[in-house]
């Protein structure tokens, strides 16, 4: 006999007893003849996600995801469950198994199935009930076809976006805007940068004009600046070099002095822009897509465009700095900024002026072929302080900053250091011991040591760079001279000259490219009125519907 709450009680009567008797009961009487099954099923619909971005899930909520996109019940019967052996390896695993050539054939074969998802056609007459549907079948064969270049082809994809609601704040940003501006990470222009958004912004109105603004441009020397510019010139880009940092700075100082407005540097493309030139630049672009877009409507509609405020949509990777830029362009704080990426949930529109809009798009990972999942870290992608195991992308920032300049940042010194490269394991366990930080066990802390110099990889502290196709990958430089040439900066700073990832770097992309990209943003002030070009979609138009404006922004224009 036991007891509880000092009353006997027959052995063998298990505590609960009574809540499952009593869900049986229940079960019973909501379901009728169906209650005796009741208690054998689970019914529980796939979380909905909201604006949380959504970069990897497990098997049992990636089914739970894509039952929900295709309207369909799932229900997973209780005693009859059967064990699955799944052959699925880690990002870099499956291409290791692969010749380099033979997966260059693959990629560039498949290269035009690897495409972001399209927003279905709506008329006017569709309702948002429709047009939701269609979104919904649409985004779920974009996944499908994903999967299928995944299994067939044995190709292996960076972590990507896989929540719906995320990539309709990007159709409706592509939708409004008059020209497209991708902000992308200067230190690697070609990661970030996404041909295929510009195709799509093209196919949407063939007046839509492109933009690379190349921020964190300020941690590159002038060399490398000149090579990129040379090279974006020759495939017929539309660039600016920015640095929101040194804009921002130079916004708040009082002494009238601009340090962007007088640098020296021979070659004006290199110019690091102000917050006015970049403002003048932005209004000069979409005022002559505008003017080419009146010149595609009769005269009547021709006027009405022109009166449109002029709307400049931002878009990117994460961590790329879009909330930066636009807080400088503002000279104050307007969109929340953080080191962990997704920081902004929603679309937003903020005025600059009577005749200038910015449209600010929440940070996208799109997909791309990968060798490593580590990479994707070290660029910030995916959140650093959510990491478990941070050896992996500690050897690639070893690899691409080279030990002598993480000895030097942070004032330590790894045992055989001159002899090879150490492993993640030993620099985090120098760092730790110098810092003091230990576990419980008095073992040093890796895991916090790690994550520091994550984030400081991606903040700039530690400096590294890529050069364009065509140029020895010398992508080391000193932070602290970067106007010196960099054999003369390498040497001055006691760093390699020579990019280690030049000399076999398994984790680089077959296309010389890495699989990294980055995070940012927040909320900001909305305009009233939102400067969209054409007549609004039913989802924008109904409130309360899933992907409409009304349910990211508020039926008022305010955040929810």
């Amino acid at each position: 006999m036991g007891k509880h709450n000092g009353k006997a009680r027959a052995s063998g009567i298990q505590v609960g007893s009574a809540l499952v008797n009593k869900a049986r009961k229940e079960g019973k009487g909501q379901h009728g003849s169906h209650g005796a099954s009741a208690t054998r099923h689970t019914t529980e619909a796939a979380g909905r996600y909201g604006m949380q971005s959504v970069l990897e899930t497990n098997d049992l909520n990636e089914i739970m995801n894509m039952a929900d996109l295709a309207n369909r019940d799932f229900a997973a019967e209780r005693g009859e469950s059967a064990v699955v052996i799944s052959t699925g390896a880690a990002v870099s695993d499956l291409d290791r198994e692969r010749d380099a050539q033979a997966r260059a054939i693959a990629q560039d074969k498949n290269r035009h199935r690897l495409r972001i998802p399209r927003r279905p056609k709506w008329e006017k007459g569709t309702t948002a009930e429709q047009l939701d549907a269609t979104e919904r079948e649409s985004f779920l064969e974009w996944r499908r076809g994903l999967a299928q270049l995944e299994e067939e082809e044995s190709l292996v994809l960076t972590p990507f976006e896989k929540n719906l609601e995320v990539w309709r704040q990007l159709w409706r940003v592509l939708e409004r805007s008059h020209i497209v501006v991708q902000v992308i990470d200067a230190r690697d222009p070609l990661t970030y940068r996404n041909t295929d958004l510009e195709d799509y912004a093209r196919d949407i109105n063939a007046t839509k004009a492109s933009l690379l603004l190349l921020n964190k441009s300020d941690l590159l020397p002038d060399e490398a600046r000149t090579a990129w510019a040379d090279y974006l010139d020759g495939q017929g880009i539309p660039y600016i070099f920015w640095s929101a940092k040194l804009a921002a700075a130079d916004a708040e100082d009082d002494s009238g002095e601009s340090a962007l407005a007088t640098q020296q540097v021979e070659d004006s493309r290199i110019r690091l822009l102000t917050c006015e030139q970049l403002l003048d630049v932005f209004q000069r672009k979409a005022q002559d897509a505008v003017a080419e877009l009146g010149h595609q409507h009769p005269a009547g509609d021709a006027a009405s465009v022109a009166q449109q405020r002029l709307v400049v949509g931002l878009t990117g990777y994460p961590n790329v700095g879009k909330s930066s830029t636009i807080n400088a362009l503002f000279g104050s704080k307007k969109t929340a900024v953080a080191s962990t990426p997704g920081k902004t949930k929603h679309f937003q529109t903020l005025i600059i002026s009577d005749d200038l809009l910015l449209c600010d798009c929440p940070g996208l990972v799109l997909p791309k072929y990968a060798h490593s999942k580590a990479e994707m870290v070290a660029a910030g992608v995916i959140p650093i302080d959510r990491l478990t195991d941070v050896r992996a992308p500690i050897d690639v920032v070893l690899q691409m900053a080279g030990i002598k300049q993480v000895e030097r940042v942070y004032n330590i010194s790894v045992p055989n250091s001159e002899r090879r490269l150490p492993t993640a394991s030993q620099m985090l366990a120098a760092f730790a011991k110098a810092r003091g930080w230990t576990t419980g066990a008095g073992l040093p802390d890796e895991a916090r040591a790690g994550r520091q110099v994550l984030k400081d990889f991606c903040d700039g502290k530690l400096v590294s760079y890529r050069m364009p196709p065509g140029h020895a990958q010398t992508g080391i430089a000193a932070a602290a001279a970067p106007a010196q040439s960099m054999p003369a900066a390498a040497d001055a700073a006691g760093l390699p000259v020579a990019n280690p990832r030049s000399e076999g770097d398994a984790a680089g992309g077959a296309d010389g490219q890495s699989a990294g990209q980055p995070t940012c943003s927040s909320p900001a002030q909305r305009d009233p009125q939102s400067g969209q070009t054409g007549a609004e979609s039913p989802a924008d138009a109904a409130p309360g519907v899933p992907g409409s404006a009304d349910s990211a922004l508020g039926a008022e224009g305010a955040e929810p």
